[in-house]
């Protein structure tokens, strides 16, 4: 391969195939090329010609526009479409939970369910036919910044949870030097509940991970 466009691929390595950012591929690609042409007939090896005109962009961000125009009611029915699914997984989930302990997750979920199945419906009809009418910025960096602070701040709640728990159940063992036992099964499942629980949060960063994920596939111009 070309080693300028692996130096190109390299630099477009993260981000999404669209339409913009293959014309902006195309372009610097061209730019380069000719860069290295100009350095080989002022008397440069082509190695070298290769070398100077890939150490002269190392760098793209400033290029790319961090705040392109979406279609915002595609993006908010594949946006809530994606949150539906999450939230069906998390409900199966929660199902086997009601045969080791009275817990309303199971049917919390459930009613989240139908809801946001229930509004997906509705919007889905409301904006049939104009959902690539209306369009508005969204800026890229800040929502990556959004996503990546959510799933910092849930790691640190998951994290504090669980020495909670620990602190609840088998402090005064730990304390005191006293042998932590589980009596049987069912203990040990009750028990495995009460560390799984707060992993079913993880929907809230999911939600904002799709959220910035869906920006670039619902960029205007990307449809037909």
């Amino acid at each position: 391969m070309n080693p300028l466009q692996k130096h190109v691929d390299r630099l477009f390595a993260g981000y999404p195939a669209t339409g913009r950012i293959r014309e902006l591929k195309e372009e610097i690609l061209g730019n380069l090329e000719a860069k290295a042409a100009d350095y080989m007939a002022g008397g440069m090896e082509y190695e070298q010609a290769v070398q100077a005109a890939t150490a002269s962009l190392t760098r793209i961000d400033g290029l790319i526009d961090e705040s392109p125009q979406i279609y915002v009611n595609r993006y908010r029915l594949d946006l809530l479409q994606k949150t539906l699914f999450f939230t069906l997984i998390l409900w199966i989930l929660t199902i086997p939970l009601r045969m080791i302990e009275r817990t309303p997750l199971s049917f919390l979920f459930l009613v989240l369910v139908l809801l946001l199945g229930i509004l997906y419906l509705v919007l889905n009809s409301v904006w049939r036919g104009r959902a690539l009418e209306v369009t508005a910025p969204r800026n890229l960096h800040v929502a990556r910044r959004r996503s990546r602070m959510v799933w910092l701040l849930w790691g640190l709640f998951i994290l504090v949870t669980l020495l909670a728990i620990t602190a609840l159940r088998f402090g005064s063992n730990i304390w005191f030097g006293h042998q932590v036992k589980i009596g049987g099964p069912y203990q040990f499942a009750v028990l495995g509940i009460q560390y799984a629980k707060p992993f079913l949060t993880i929907l809230i960063p999911l939600a904002f991970q799709a959220s910035t994920t869906l920006i670039s596939k619902h960029e205007a111009g990307e449809f037909e």
